[in-house]
């Protein structure tokens, strides 16, 4: 993995999204690498499908059931829902100082639809907004997310922005650099905490320690370092942290990356 410059903060969201939170901590990473925030918002075409089955009927979100929809009132939600997350988006980054855009996009939740730059970053929350009883779905986004080309963050924890940063190390130091570096650039910019978590047997702490210098020799003498030998990974990125692991195919597979969702309760970003 070679470090990449990431230029802009891509968020997306649907119509059962519940983004105002996200779009704020979106916006606060923006902040952090120096990035443009965007938003899209995706016009989800099964439910226009939908419109046309008679059987099929509208459960709102508390619990009241809607007799008939069609495609009409379909569209005018997606319009009103885009209009509030367009609305979250400037707010957000006028308060940032972020430059910032804005775009609407008809399909099948996919990466394939958001037209995304190399240097993106993609944000998405894990859950869906509660339904009633307060049942919440995975995001259909979740498989870009595993799959995806770009660097993408999975928020869970999306009403504050992460607080402490945990780097996944799973290679030798100089193979993990990029990570170290990312992981450290981000803990030095917002202030924050910064752990390093080796899950190989390693005396070259030192190189470890060096690379994390190299971006702030203060960070460098606070940080952390746990070995998955004295603790498992699901103790040290609670909810609250953000994880911050490498996704090459070579290094950790889908299912692993599922696996690991999975296992933490930890916001994770997942670098390419």
């Amino acid at each position: 993995m070679t470090e990449r410059r990431i230029a802009r903060v891509v968020i997306a969201s649907d119509s059962v999204g519940e983004c105002e939170d996200t779009i704020e901590t979106a916006a606060q990473i923006a902040t952090w690498l120096d990035a443009a925030l965007h938003g899209v918002f995706i016009e989800d075409e099964a439910l226009l499908n939908m419109t046309a089955i008679p059987a099929v009927r509208h459960v709102g979100p508390t619990g009241e059931i809607f007799t008939t929809v069609d495609e009409r009132v379909v569209q005018h939600q997606f319009a009103a829902q885009a209009a509030r997350m367009r609305r979250a988006i400037e707010k957000a980054a006028r308060a940032q100082e972020l430059v910032w855009s804005f775009d609407t996009v008809r399909g099948r939740p996919s990466a394939s639809i958001l037209h995304m730059d190399r240097q993106d970053l993609l944000v998405i929350e894990a859950e869906s907004r509660p339904f009633t009883g307060g049942t919440r779905f995975a995001s259909r986004l979740m498989a870009t997310a595993l799959e995806s080309e770009k660097p993408t963050l999975v928020l869970r924890n999306s009403t504050d922005a992460p607080n402490g940063i945990i780097a996944l190390v799973q290679t030798t130091p100089a193979l993990a650099a990029p990570l170290i570096i990312r992981a450290a650039r981000l803990a030095s910019a917002s202030n924050q905490s910064l752990t390093l978590f080796l899950t190989q047997d390693t005396d070259d702490e030192r190189t470890i320690v060096d690379l994390v210098g190299s971006v702030s020799r203060e960070l460098a003498n606070r940080c952390y370092i746990e070995r998955s030998n004295r603790n498992t990974l699901a103790n040290i990125a609670t909810a609250g942290r953000l994880l911050v692991v490498e996704a090459d195919p070579a290094i950790n597979s889908a299912a692993t990356l599922r696996n690991l969702l999975e296992t933490v309760r930890a916001d994770i970003l997942f670098l390419r």
